[in-house]
Order: C-alpha cells, then sequence, then structure tokens
C-alpha cells in the first residue's frame, strides 16, 4: 500500500487515473450486470440456444466494433466517440427492457455490445496515448482494476434482484449505468490530441500491419487471451469433480486486484514484453494445476494463482500496445489488441468443446495448459528476450 500511496505522490496523474479507472469500472459494470440475464430469458419461455444466441450477439458485437471504434476515434476524437458509444449503450440497454420481442432483444444486445467494444477501445487508446512510458505499466495496472471490481460487485446484485423478483429493477440499471457512461466521458480530455491529429495523419491499417511489431502484438494477446479465456469454461471442470466453481472466480478477482495494487509501481520497473512471460506461464500453470485438483481449498489456490498472473498479464500486455508502437499507430493497434483478445474468449471455448469427447473436460484443460506452457517459452526465446533491448531504453521512473 505505501508503494501506491508513492506513486499517486510521484504522479501528477492522479485525476487522469481516476477519469479512466471510473468509466471503465462503469463500463464493466454495464457487461457484468447481464452475466445472470440468462435466466432472465429462460423465464420468458425462450429454448437455450435462443438464450445462448442472444447472450452471445453481445459479444460478437463487441469484436466487430473494435476496427470501428479506431475508425471513430481517429476523426470523431475520443470524447466524441466514448459519449456516441455511452449513447449507443443507453439504446441497446433500453431494448432489452422490450421481454417478449426476441428481435428487439437481439437488436438490444447487438447495439450495448458495440457501445461496450468502442467505449473501452476509447478508454485504452486515450491512455495509451496519454501516459508516460515511465508511469505506464502502474497505470494500466490501477485503471484495469476497474473491469475486475464489478465481477464481485455488480454480478452479485444481479443475482439478488433476479432471486428475489425484482426483474424490473434489474433490468432498469443496465439503461441507468449506460446514462452513467454517457455522462462520464466527459472526463475525458482530448483537446492536446485534436491538435495533434491536425499537425500528422493517424496511421492507416496498412502501416500496422507492416511495421515490425505487428506480429508480436497478434501472438502475445493471442496466448494471453488463450489462457485467459480457459477460465470461462472453468465451471464445467468444477461440476465434472464435484467443486464449487465460484472458489476459483472469486479467488481469481481478489488476487487480480490486490496484485495490481501491490504490483503497481514493480510493473513500472520491469520490461513490460518480457514480464508477460512469467505471467502467461503461472496462468498456465494454475489450469494445469486446476486440472488434478481434487478439493475446494485446491482448486482456490489455482484461482489465487492465475489471479496474480493475469492481474499482472493483462494491465502489461496494454502497456506493452504503447511502448511497441509510434503514437500514431496506437489507437489501430489499441483496437487489434482488444480485438484479439476477445477473439480468444470466442475460441477457448470451442477449442476445449472440440477436445472434450476424446480428452475429457479435465484432460483438455491438461492439453490447453501444457500447449500454453510451450508456446509462452517459444515466444519469450523468439519473440519477448529479443524486445529486452528496447524495452531498457525506457526512462526509469
Amino acid at each position: 500500500m505505501s508503494a501506491l500511496i508513492k506513486f499517486f505522490r510521484f504522479s501528477d496523474n492522479t485525476k487522469f487515473l481516476l477519469s479512466m479507472f471510473v468509466p471503465l469500472y462503469a463500463i464493466h459494470c454495464m457487461e457484468q450486470i447481464y452475466f445472470i440475464y440468462g435466466n432472465v430469458l429462460g423465464s420468458y419461455g425462450l429454448s437455450p440456444q435462443t438464450t445462448g444466441n442472444i447472450l452471445g450477439a453481445f459479444f460478437g458485437a463487441i469484436m466487430s466494433a473494435r476496427p470501428m471504434g479506431g475508425w471513430m476515434i481517429e476523426n470523431l476524437g475520443i470524447r466524441r466517440t466514448m459519449a456516441a458509444s455511452g449513447f449507443l449503450a443507453l439504446v441497446g440497454c433500453s431494448m432489452l427492457c422490450f421481454e417478449r420481442s426476441v428481435p428487439l432483444l437481439y437488436a438490444g444486445r447487438i447495439i450495448s455490445g458495440a457501445g461496450f467494444g468502442i467505449f473501452s477501445i476509447g478508454l485504452f487508446s486515450y491512455q495509451a496515448i496519454r501516459t508516460t512510458p515511465k508511469a505506464r505499466g502502474a497505470a494500466f495496472a490501477i485503471t484495469t482494476i476497474g473491469g475486475v471490481l464489478p465481477m464481485g460487485t455488480m454480478t452479485p446484485l444481479g443475482d439478488l434482484l433476479v432471486t428475489g423478483g425484482h426483474v424490473k429493477t434489474y433490468l432498469a440499471m443496465g439503461p441507468v449505468i449506460a446514462v452513467i457512461c454517457l455522462l462520464l466521458s466527459g472526463l475525458v480530455k482530448d483537446e492536446k490530441l485534436r491538435e495533434t491529429s491536425a499537425e500528422k495523419s493517424w496511421g492507416a491499417y496498412g502501416s500496422l500491419v507492416r511495421s515490425k511489431p505487428f506480429v508480436m502484438l497478434c501472438v502475445t494477446c493471442a496466448i494471453m487471451a488463450l489462457i485467459d479465456a480457459s477460465s470461462v469454461s472453468i465451471s464445467m471442470m468444477a461440476a465434472e469433480r464435484g467443486l464449487v466453481a465460484s472458489s476459483f472466480i472469486a479467488s481469481l478477482s481478489a488476487a487480480a486486484v490486490i496484485t495490481r495494487l501491490c504490483g503497481a509501481q514493480i510493473l513500472n520497473r520491469i520490461p513490460h514484453l518480457l514480464a508477460i512471460a512469467p505471467c502467461a506461464m503461472l496462468m498456465s500453470c494454475a489450469i494445469l494445476a486446476a486440472s488434478v485438483a481434487k478439493s475446494n481449498v485446491s482448486f482456490l489456490s489455482c484461482g489465487i494463482l492465475f489471479g496474480i498472473g493475469i492481474g499482472g498479464g493483462f494491465p502489461l500486455m496494454l502497456a506493452s500496445v504503447s511502448d511497441i508502437l509510434p503514437e500514431e499507430l496506437r489507437p489501430k493497434g489499441t483496437a487489434v489488441a482488444l480485438l484479439l483478445y476477445d477473439l480468444g474468449w470466442f475460441v477457448t471455448p470451442l477449442l476445449i468443446g472440440a477436445l472434450t469427447p476424446s480428452l475429457g473436460i479435465a484432460r483438455s484443460f491438461t492439453a490447453l495448459a501444457c500447449a500454453a506452457l510451450a508456446v509462452s517459452g517459444v515466444l519469450t526465446i523468439f519473440y519477448w528476450a529479443p524486445a529486452r533491448t528496447a524495452e531498457t531504453r525506457m526512462p526509469k521512473p
């Protein structure tokens, strides 16, 4: 905690960090409130397949909106982009209140997903451009806590409302949170960014693809997403072994928050790309251990290890986008990074589902963890370690 206090005293960006943390927390509250929306859809008499499609439409829209978010930032500015995406979220969440219209439910999930995707790109692009290299690791560590906290605050509240029969109040929370996000977009001060964009043009996607760091960006985001997304299927393995899935998820969330709070200064002092390697390997080892866990205590311990890994790994990944790309490519680079991360959450459950019939759920997780460990080792040798030289040129805090 003393390190955190020292960071705030050292930095002039306390207000800036709050202007990032609060909107990120708000937009993730909007996402998390619908994590039990499937229960509400089931009460409408919809089939499991329709319910799953409606829920999945949100995440498909997030992926589809990422490139559009990068374009909007460069042409409208970050503040206007975030305001427009907040309005999209408001419209989409409002549509979800029309409980008997399946087309409106699909449209609501798609529009709100697009709003979420563009809003988060605006936040991370703003931070990538405005933070200095010496404060980048800590800044991303602190602000991304806002993406984790709703798991332990908003989701239980939504569950309490639905199980208590207050469905209308539950449905009203989405639009209310979206209005808050719309208002919070005013915290972004991007006058300087408009001056910058007037002086030089933003880089094109072609320039990003042709840049040397592009492959490194892709493989880094892909491996982190592949490992992180395995947690979405952890409940399947827990059910097979009679374990409590929430023991893994809750400990993961708590460990990630503590890691980002207490390790903020450490993330400033280490080479970002190279430090991703131990984080990815720790997460892989946690999944490997969870695949053979036989008690809730060991399952909880695996969640703690996984939380430490993702607690450091995700902010390091975001900081690396800024480290390896020039300023004019950072909005598009951030959009591509988040798109690849979203794709991992789509691919990993499919991969586990494809392996389960032949290997079983536990061995599928074992195979995934071993593959992730091997790939992380290869990436360390051929990508992350060679980037160590470039990282050492960063100013020391």
